[in-house]
């Protein structure tokens, strides 16, 4: 098909253009600076090498930067990290490009166009400080607390985290909960009292079968999970992995099954179905550590595996024979809980059926299943609870287990109209046009607001709608708060801290939200002048200083107890002290107390469900204009199942357009005819398609899956929204549709029967299984837990 190119070339704004003399910047503590060591060398010179952790996911590896004459020569991993090991990926070995961006904000910045033009003049850091202030306390004495709103994002928001809280504001949110992770945490911290952990705690070091669900390790490349998944599968350890798309992991399993998207709920409750129908649960743990056995099984009888076969589509004695294989290799069976998991809107209720079948098998708190949290004790954060309480938030009450502050999209609409609650709007290290639901509507709540401040970076896409910009520095260029990691067998803190000096005049959050809070009179918010004193506090509890974590930039802690004991009288942190197979937390919500299965809406023809995914070299948006990057893998693909393709006279590397049910057109983007994907679904990787001009490398590289996204599920009990529910046509750039349809799509759309009462499992052969040598001592975990929080 004809190339339709990139459209029209911009100029850069305003914002590249401005110039000046960076103001001076305090230099690096000295204890930030690393000893020069023989073995410390940038070719055959000497140089420093200074420990900190990378920022460019949230794994956040060790690394160490070698540094000399104040500019990165490489970065290296940091062997005495606990959970990375030494090893980096592609986007950590590429991050001092970061700091050398030429398009990042160097600056303070005021808008001097209208919202969305991307003009701006530059500006002191008193006279945007002094602004700030003075706008958010215009807003606090007019209309109260809860007249803000903050979208964050990263360890370096907890500082802003801290002050807006501190102002009694409630309506915070993070797409880290809301539009990823949030129903997988609520899920099994409902049955468990405990969440997974940031990074899930998967021991899949000792793991005789791990279950994959819409999860693409290899293709998110976090570092400690990719070495211990490939170790598992090197011992021989069974692989299944469920997904519409043949995925790097998919490409490595001993099972395949390309399930029909919308349809996870279904296999697993009857996965439930088989293990309770034939005894193949784990009896003993069941009987000591759960309640609500027999309501579970009362609650699954209805969903055989004959039923499900017909709503999945993957084949009855698939499904029965990988059951039994669980029931063999338990309790060393990982159902891996995944990430993101905001999908279809009823993402919390399958979370609880993946941690209720895991609970069956006996893994939570057993070897090869999930190990225990570790809790770390820290010092205060830097800022007291609300002198005055919370204002009243903006939130809607339907959604009782939003753990982190309130539902994005109840903020967006509160911020619409003169009838509006919300006044003004802060972004921290959040683009609202690649992280957030509709942006339609994100884009009419900005046009909206009073005012919009942006602390981040780079200039994305919200610094078009901001009033004012403040650089913030990189993560090679500033501390945050400790790290400190319980979703490891042995708990440590890790340190970030700056290897080099900021650009320009960007600074670190600490000092910018403490300069905010100082000028509005909060002096009992960063009390310590400096962030190091900071940080001294926060450590004060575990006998250490900044100055000693920045030696090596990790310390490990006292061992604790990651496993149950096998006799042990276990007490988690739910309301009956037990595993909850049947919430009654949820109930007493009006909540179905049991996972129940709801269909989701299935492309009509000539439509394609719409999924995206990752690539290993970026981290969504956020790395899109780091050049290395943008170079290796500069735009993103669309995957279309080979005989749709050859039905619509599609090859490999031809261009489409893409349009929505809402009439959206976007592109072009290359077709990948491939048989491993399913006929009813197109895939690409999110993040491409910026449209911020002052982006030169990322701007109109590739296609916004999220622009795409015209609309969203909400997931009753968290508020998190599901992308996945958006269907897309395949179009001339015209509009005109790309006809043509294959026999295998036109099956695939077949409908299936409502599940009856009753039904038995499948009587297939029990499969012979094979021996599994012992596993390696365990390293691997994760790292941010969110607060324990049941109240409706």
């Amino acid at each position: 098909m004809k190339h339709m190119g990139r459209g029209p070339a911009f100029r850069r704004r305003e914002l590249l253009k401005l110039a000046g003399t960076a103001a001076a910047a305090p230099l690096l503590p000295k204890f930030a600076r690393a000893q020069r060591r023989p073995e410390a060398r940038c070719g055959a010179e000497l140089c420093d090498e200074i420990p900190s952790l990378c920022d460019l996911c949230f794994w956040r590896c060790g690394i160490r930067a070698k540094v000399k004459d104040g500019r990165i020569i490489r970065i290296e991993g940091n062997p005495d990290h606990p959970r990375s090991g030494g090893r980096l990926c592609a986007r950590g070995a590429a991050g001092r490009a970061v700091v050398d961006d030429p398009d990042r904000l160097r600056f303070p910045l005021l808008r001097v166009g209208e919202r969305g033009e991307g003009k701006w003049k530059r500006i002191s850091w008193d006279e945007a400080l002094g602004l700030w202030a003075a706008k958010t306390q215009a807003a606090i004495d007019k209309h109260g607390a809860g007249s803000l709103g903050l979208f964050s994002h990263g360890l370096s928001s907890h500082f802003i985290n801290s002050y807006v809280k501190h102002l009694g504001c409630p309506n915070r949110t993070a797409p880290s909960f809301g539009q990823c992770r949030g129903p997988r945490d609520v899920g099994f911290q409902l049955t468990f009292g405990d969440g997974p952990g940031s990074p899930a705690r998967h021991d899949m070091a000792n793991s005789r079968m791990i279950v994959l669900l819409g999860c693409h390790i290899g293709e998110n490349v976090q570092t400690g999970q990719v070495r211990e998944f490939s170790e598992a599968i090197h011992r021989g350890a069974r692989l299944v992995v469920v997904d519409p798309r043949m995925s790097v992991a998919a490409g490595k399993a001993d099972r395949w099954l390309p399930i029909r998207p919308g349809t996870d709920t279904a296999l697993l409750l009857a996965w439930i179905h088989v293990l309770l129908a034939e005894g193949l649960y784990d009896r003993e743990y069941v009987a000591r550590h759960t309640v609500g056995i027999e309501q579970i099984r009362r609650a699954v009888a209805r969903y055989g595996p004959a039923w499900a076969s017909e709503v999945t589509q993957i084949p009855r004695d698939v499904i029965v024979e990988e059951a039994r294989w669980m029931g063999e290799l338990k309790p060393a069976v990982l159902i891996h809980c995944g990430r993101f998991t905001a999908w279809y809107g009823n993402d919390t209720q399958r979370a609880r059926a993946m941690a209720i079948l895991a609970a069956l098998l006996g893994s939570w708190g057993r070897r090869g299943g999930y190990y225990l949290p570790s809790p770390v004790q820290l010092g205060p954060t830097p800022c007291p609870p609300p002198h005055a309480g919370m204002a009243e938030s903006v939130a809607t009450g339907k959604h009782g287990f939003t753990h982190f502050g309130v539902a994005a999209q109840e903020i967006i609409e509160a911020s619409i109209g003169p009838e509006a609650r919300i006044k003004q709007w802060i972004f921290c290290a959040v683009n609202p046009a690649h992280a957030l639901p509709a942006f339609s509507k994100v884009r009419e709540a900005m046009q909206s607001v009073e005012f919009i401040t942006m602390l981040d970076i780079i200039p994305t896409e919200g610094a078009l709608w901001a009033d004012l910009i403040l650089p913030e520095a990189a993560y090679l260029e500033r501390y945050d708060d400790v790290l400190a990691v319980e979703d490891h067998p042995r708990p440590f803190v890790a340190l970030r801290q700056p290897v080099v000096e900021p650009r320009g005049e960007a600074k670190g959050e600490y000092w910018i939200v403490q300069q905010l809070a100082h000028r509005m009179g909060h002096d009992d918010c960063f009390t310590h002048e400096s962030v190091t004193g900071f940080l001294d506090a926060r450590l004060a509890p575990l006998g250490l200083t900044c100055a000693e974590l920045a030696r090596k930039g990790v310390h490990s802690l006292d061992e604790q107890k990651p496993f149950i004991g096998a006799d042990e009288a276990f007490s988690f942190k739910t309301p009956s002290g037990k595993i909850e197979l049947f919430s009654s937390t949820l109930q007493a919500c009006s909540y179905d107390p049991a996972p129940t299965f709801e269909a989701v809406e299935q492309p009509r023809e000539g439509w394609f469900r719409l999924v995206a995914g990752r690539s290993p070299y970026h981290s969504f948006a956020r790395t899109q204009n780091v050049q290395r990057l943008a170079e290796r893998d500069p735009e993103n693909l669309l995957w279309v199942n080979d005989e749709t393709a050859a039905a619509k006279g599609l090859s490999s590397g031809d261009w489409v357009f893409l349009q929505n049910d809402a009439g959206f057109r976007t592109g072009p983007i290359r077709v990948l005819a491939t048989p491993g994907i399913r006929t009813d679904v197109v895939y690409m990787v999110h993040g491409y398609g910026s449209r911020s001009p002052a982006l030169e490398r990322a701007f109109a590289r590739g296609v916004s899956d999220n622009m795409l996204a015209s609309r969203f599920a909400v997931d009753p009990p968290t508020g998190a929204t599901g992308f996945r529910v958006n269907f897309v046509q395949l179009v001339t750039e015209e509009g005109r549709e790309i006809p043509g349809e294959s026999e295998t799509c036109r099956r695939q759309r077949a409908p299936w029967s409502p599940p009856r009462e009753g039904g038995a499992p499948a009587s297939a052969p029990a499969p012979e299984v094979k021996p599994t040598p012992a596993a390696p001592k365990d390293e691997g975990g994760g790292f941010f837990k969110v607060k324990d929080d049941q109240s409706c």
